[in-house]
């Protein structure tokens, strides 16, 4: 099996998984949270998000670098011919700007994740109703943005895989 395709799989099945993530944050974690009884929303916090944010990161690092990885290995790894590529074809061009989507969105990640898990083991710590609030409307709103990020970039991917 050539190197190409074992990246391929990893850059794919990463980012599929990346993707399934996000959509178990919107659509199952924080409406659960949201409806969890009081004395024990602090416990469900603490326990599952860090888990979550690390999962996230792992996803969408591996996704990130298994793509670069692939598009250079297309190119027998010249970096040059791997950029001409990127901005000399419509194909190029789609996995140009999804690849970029997507490590703005890992970057985007790193930062909040870096700002958000300390308000999250605080409310584990010590539950305050005001603290969980505040981490609460961010797990609304951050993941939604992720998702809809996420799905331009599958866009894009799909679009350079298969075309109109």
């Amino acid at each position: 099996m050539h190197i190409s395709n074992v990246l391929r799989w990893i850059h794919i099945l990463a980012g599929a998984a990346w993707l399934g993530e996000v959509v178990v944050v919107n659509f199952v974690l924080v409406p659960v949270l949201a409806r969890v009884e009081a004395d024990k929303r602090g416990w469900f916090l603490g326990m599952i998000f860090p888990h979550i944010f690390h999962l996230a990161t792992a996803l969408s690092v591996t996704t990130i670098l298994a793509g670069a990885a692939l598009n250079l290995s297309l190119v027998n790894w010249r970096l040059d011919v791997a950029l001409i590529r990127l901005t000399s074809t419509q194909w190029g061009w789609s996995i140009l700007i999804g690849g970029l989507l997507g490590l703005g969105l890992t970057l985007f990640h790193l930062v909040i994740e870096h700002r958000l898990e300390p308000h999250v083991l605080t409310v584990k710590e010590q539950f305050d109703e005001e603290a969980f609030q505040h981490v609460l409307r961010r797990l609304r709103l951050i993941p939604r943005l992720g998702l809809g990020v996420l799905l331009a970039i599958f866009m894009f991917m799909m679009f350079a895989t298969r075309g109109l």
